[in-house]
């Protein structure tokens, strides 16, 4: 294989030239010169460096993966955990406090020490340009080193008949897609490092993180649309001008009857940000900038492969169960199926709203019925996290036989799935616009946090005695013994499904895991 990329020893002198470098036939000089991506949150931009190393580990690395899978891949875990967390750390240090606010903050602290007046707009840009260059150029060089090395156990695993196909496919679609972000991502540090007119830069030999040398310009506007001039507008027009149509959000907010099944469909699977980048995420943004707000918990992502797939699926479906007065419990025959095929095309708006309600029914009643009078309730809920209301969510549509959708396989033998990709599409819109007034500030207070953490715990320990005292009544004269054994069998009825997946965020060592 050819990894022009890692091949190339100079790849920032030598992007324009490199003979590798239109490996694939979809990288070219333009591609890697194109910066516009970069006028959005450089956090958001290069996240593919974390979502990839997800995908690996479920691919490569997970506990569920055939024992001849494992066998084969197990001789290459230490060196492969190793450098995916690595990468991860690498993320957190240098990109995710990259983000606006984390940069604003750290830039009012840096200001006493290089200015000798303060709170000067220009000045705090300086700044944040500065300390975005440094550690974007760290994270880079440290991406380049770490994916370098898992190449070559994607290399070797691509020989190996068993673990062949997953090698390759995370070669051709997530991985290479990577290589042109970091010549992309290293392109635009040189737009930078030019802009600046940095005067020296040098590297920790220990930590590897960069430092420069630049002295502050008072004629220049120190932001990243004017380091790219003109990049950012010039062939806007032509780029991106078969997609001018309305975004999914746009559509699906229309009533049903102004759009044609197909035309939402297309609208749902050809977004801008498909096109601009294929390897791209679906995902909540991280407000938070400390790592107990940071985790997994606060984390949400589709890849828009499986997103598309997930499309697709629910296009060709032959029933979906979005109204409960038509609502299909066990599959069709065949030939039924056959002539439904396709129904679930008119169904993507009716399930975008059923989704959405649902969503917002679950907020107030978070709020109004299970945790009355909580201290700043939409702070609380960003805590709750998106996790705890997509699981909410499938407990809710499968109680009342909601959600699914019925489909053909190849095989033309009839399956009957959720549209997660789709599901979790939807919750991520409906988050980013729930919580868009949300600042970092907001949900970085420890204060607050530790007191909802409380207020939970608190609700538990009551909701576990009144089981007890239940249990006792039901099963009067019964020793104490067995009574966790109980309130798991009884869990639902005693803690309810929404406060269930609550508990199970902030609660460790309960009866409801």
């Amino acid at each position: 294989m050819l990894h022009p990329f890692f091949d190339d020893p100079e790849p920032a002198q030598t992007a324009d030239a490199s003979p590798n470098l239109d490996f694939a036939g979809d990288i070219t000089s333009a591609d890697i010169k194109d910066s516009r991506v970069f006028q959005k949150p450089i956090d958001g931009v290069l996240r593919p460096h974390w979502s990839t190393v997800e995908i690996i580990r479920d691919r490569l690395l997970s506990d569920t993966l055939p024992p001849d899978v494992s066998t084969a891949v197990g001789q290459f875990t230490d060196k492969l955990e190793e450098s995916l967390e690595h990468l991860q750390k690498g993320f957190q240090i240098y990109v995710e406090t990259s983000a606006e606010q984390s940069l604003l903050k750290e830039a009012s602290r840096l200001e006493r020490r290089y200015f000798e007046q303060t709170n000067q707009p220009r000045q705090i840009q300086f700044l944040k340009l500065k300390r975005m260059y440094e550690k974007i150029r760290t994270f880079n060089e440290r991406a380049k080193n770490t994916w370098r090395e898992i190449q070559k156990v994607l290399d070797t695993l691509s020989v190996i008949k068993i673990t062949q196909n997953i090698a390759i496919e995370i070669e051709k679609e997530y991985y290479r897609p990577l290589t042109l972000l970091m010549r992309q991502t290293e392109h635009f540090l040189d737009e930078v490092r030019t802009y600046l007119k940095i005067q020296e830069e040098i590297v920790d030999p220990i930590t590897g993180s960069h430092k420069i040398t630049v002295a502050f310009d008072d004629a220049l506007q120190y932001t990243v649309a004017e380091v790219l001039g003109e990049l950012a507008s010039e062939g806007d027009g032509d780029a991106l001008a078969e997609d001018s149509g309305p975004r999914i959000e746009e559509v699906l907010d229309r009533p049903a009857q102004e759009l044609g099944g197909s035309v939402a469909l297309n609208i749902v699977i050809e977004t801008r940000e498909h096109k601009l980048n294929r390897s791209s995420m679906i995902a909540v943004p991280l407000l938070g900038s400390r790592d107990w707000n940071r985790s997994p918990a606060y984390s949400m992502e589709v890849p828009i492969k499986y997103f598309e797939e997930c499309i697709l699926q629910l296009k060709s479906a032959y029933h979906v169960n979005v109204d409960e007065d038509d609502l299909l419990h066990t599959p069709m025959s065949t030939a039924a199926a056959v002539v439904r095929k396709g129904q679930g095309e008119h169904a993507i708006v009716a399930y975008h709203d059923l989704i959405t309600e649902n969503l917002d029914d679950t907020a107030v009643k978070i709020l109004l019925d299970d945790f009355p009078g909580v201290e700043k309730p939409d702070v609380f809920l960003y805590h709750c996290g998106p996790n705890v209301f997509y699981r909410v969510l499938i407990n809710e549509l499968r109680a009342h036989g909601l959600g699914a959708m019925f489909f053909l396989d190849e095989a033309n033998n009839s399956v009957r799935e959720y549209p997660e990709e789709f599901l979790k599409k939807i919750l991520i819109d409906w988050w980013n616009n729930r919580f868009a007034h949300l600042s970092g500030e907001d949900v970085d207070s420890y204060l607050t946090y530790s007191r909802q953490v409380e207020m939970v715990k608190r609700e538990y320990r009551i909701l576990y005695e009144e089981g007890v005292t239940l249990r006792k009544r039901e099963q009067p004269g019964v020793s104490y013994l067995g009574v966790e054994k109980w309130l798991k069998e009884n869990k639902r009825r005693v803690f309810g499904p929404r406060k269930m997946e609550i508990f199970r965020r902030y609660v460790s060592g309960t009866v409801i895991e």
